[in-house]
């Protein structure tokens, strides 16, 4: 079953297993750092005529995310919700031209986490899964190069690893701070690609 299908029926059994558990909610504000893998980007201007070229990329922007988890016990819980990646920008000077680009992507995640309790208040995690994600990408050439101008869109599975802490403030609510990891975004042969690097804060509220 792929990803984007299973998720709706897992949030489907969370809100149904409210009973049995612990059913919560997070948000969280992002601040992503995305590299770009230039070569498609590359590739596309030399291809189109364009010589003497020099690129090169920059990525970094404030996003949010929200996730719906359910806490199986005190050491496992599974999250599911949406993530949105930024953008990774690209720039480029050839011979008689210039060029701009980015690549953006955004997707449903599911991932379990493993909690670590250090105090009554203060537990650390791990977490692993995978994002069913859109990546999408535009290239605005000129002079020699012009034809490579264009968009292109991707859909795939990626894995995410991360890792975090929360740390309660009141019965039901919890400050949380995490690092998220997904790399190869993207299609070489078609998006391009670039990795995602995020750090997240939010509030986890407990129901």
């Amino acid at each position: 079953m792929k990803l984007k299908k299973l998720i709706p029926l897992t949030l489907l059994v969370l809100s149904q297993g409210v009973m049995a558990g612990d059913l919560y909610v997070v948000g969280d504000v992002t601040h992503s750092k995305d590299s770009l893998k230039k070569g498609t980007f590359d590739s596309a201007l030399t291809s189109a005529g364009a010589t003497g070229l020099s690129s090169s990329d920059s990525g970094s922007g404030n996003q949010w995310r929200l996730q719906l988890g359910y806490g199986i016990n005190r050491n496992l819980a599974i999250e599911a919700g949406y993530i949105d990646f930024g953008k990774a920008k690209y720039s480029a000077s050839y011979a008689g031209g210039t060029a701009t680009g980015d690549l953006k992507a955004g997707g449903l995640d599911l991932v379990a986490l493993g909690i670590l309790p250090l105090t009554d208040k203060f537990s650390i995690f791990g977490k692993a899964g995978a994002v069913a994600l859109k990546a999408k990408s535009s290239l605005t050439a000129d002079a020699s190069a012009v034809t490579a101008t264009g968009k292109a869109t991707a859909n795939e599975v990626r894995p995410l690893i991360g890792l975090g802490a929360s740390y309660k403030i009141a019965n039901n609510v919890d400050l949380r701070t995490e690092f998220d990891h997904v790399n190869g975004i993207g299609k070489s042969n078609k998006t391009g690609t670039m990795d995602s690097n995020m750090i997240s804060m939010g509030v986890a509220y407990h129901f």
